[in-house]
């Protein structure tokens, strides 16, 4: 059944649902109802989710390299390392998140699809979700079936909790507490060393949460410098192409002048040697 969920979801978005349809009928033609039933329900991925299942068929090294670099920085964060060590844990995983998120815009106008910044950003995030997300979204996106697109937030993109959409399918478990307020408040009775145990885990969080808000802002900025540029060099090309076009229109004006005087010229000369 894993095989054939691999296969289901290597297939491009527009082709999705009729595959879909047809192992949802073949597995009925052979009595397995419980997996006909969830191949029926599954919905067609999304472009940039499709991209990021391509990764793991196409890139399967650099997948593992982001879940280890993700591994790595959660192990950074829960041992309490001190800023220079967590700054590389997270250059790492930044440099594995941007060489897969160039592979999936390559992945997505080679198939013709639109590879948008909130396309990418989707990729980004739900690469990043996964890699440090449950063991089920990382062998979701070791594998290439991812469902959905995810959303990283606070702690969560860095420590490895489940992800809000991740834990729908767990709505019978109690809400788990945040990181830093777990690692805060050690248990009743608790000897010195777990306490400061517990300490040192709470001013790891709030590091991680300083460098987590620096990281976001440092994209953002990114983000509103990549845009303005695209916006100068879409200016620059509208008016190249006005230039080009103009050129073009007064080449054209000219050769038909330069036409009517040839078949001027030729008609004069036809009538003097008439």
């Amino acid at each position: 059944m894993n095989d054939r969920l691999r296969d289901l979801y290597a297939v491009p978005p527009a082709e999705f649902v009729a595959a879909r349809d047809a192992l949802a009928k073949e597995l009925r033609a052979a009595k397995h109802e419980a997996g006909a039933k969830e191949v029926a329900s599954l919905r067609r991925p999304t472009a940039p989710v499709w991209a990021v299942n391509q990764l793991a068929r196409r890139s399967p090294a650099e997948v593992e390299h982001l879940l280890e670099t993700s591994e790595r920085v959660r192990g950074a964060q829960l041992r309490g390392a001190g800023g220079d060590a967590l700054r590389a844990a997270m250059a790492d995983q930044r440099a594995a998140l941007a060489k897969l998120e160039r592979g999936a815009e390559q992945v997505l106008r080679g198939a013709g699809l639109q590879a948008s910044p909130g396309a990418l950003r989707t990729v980004q995030s739900t690469l990043q979700a996964a890699a440090t997300g449950s063991r089920e979204l990382r062998e979701a996106l070791r594998s290439g079936t991812m469902r959905e697109a995810l959303e990283p937030a606070g702690f969560e993109a860095l420590l490895g909790a489940q992800p809000p959409l991740a834990r729908r399918t767990a709505a019978s478990a109690p809400p788990p507490e945040a990181p830093h307020a777990v690692a805060a408040r050690p248990a009743k009775g608790a000897a010195p060393g777990n306490a400061a145990e517990a300490a040192s885990q709470a001013a790891g969080a709030k590091r991680v949460a300083r460098a987590q808000a620096l990281e976001e802002k440092r994209r953002a900025q990114e983000q509103a410098r990549e845009e303005r540029q695209r916006a100068r060099e879409a200016l620059r090309l509208e008016r190249s192409v006005q230039k080009l076009e103009a050129r073009a229109e007064a080449a054209d004006r000219a050769a038909r002048e330069a036409r009517a005087e040839l078949d001027s010229a030729r008609a004069d000369l036809q009538r003097l040697r008439s």
